[in-house]
């Protein structure tokens, strides 16, 4: 396979691996979707269905920390994405397509958490400095 195709199938399988936890999931997902699915509704059912035990699988693996499982879905999901782009060339354009859009996604998100400051309920004794529009709701 040429290395550069395998590099993006790779990439493509840490940015889901990556993503389950993340706003930019969903964006991720339908796009896969799309891609794999290639508007045979039977065979997009399955890979959403896949993508949803991806996502349990991620949760479980996360919550009893381990990494070897999260390692072999994302290697479960590179060579899925390998085969695909082996067999249909053109899907190259369309995951680069998916990959920014993820990009982008994260880095609103990124951004949003980043410049993001919620205080509820406190009380504060001293001098206390925070940064941004503040908004009293009674």
């Amino acid at each position: 396979m040429d290395p550069e195709l395998a590099a993006l199938a790779s990439t493509a399988a840490t940015a889901l691996v990556t993503a389950w936890t993340t706003d930019a999931w969903t964006g991720l997902k339908q796009g896969l979707g799309r891609l794999i699915g290639r508007g045979n509704d039977h065979r997009a059912a399955v890979v959403a269905a896949d993508l949803a035990t991806t996502q349990t699988e991620l949760a479980a693996a996360d919550a009893t920390g381990d990494l070897d499982r999260v390692a072999q879905v994302e290697q479960a999901w590179r060579d899925r994405l390998r085969l695909l782009l082996a067999e249909d060339p053109a899907a190259e354009a369309e995951l680069r397509l998916i990959l920014d859009d993820f990009e982008r996604a994260r880095s609103n998100s990124a951004a949003r958490d980043r410049d993001h400051l919620e205080v509820h309920h406190n009380t504060f004794h001293g001098p206390v400095q925070l940064k941004g529009v503040q908004n009293n709701r009674g």
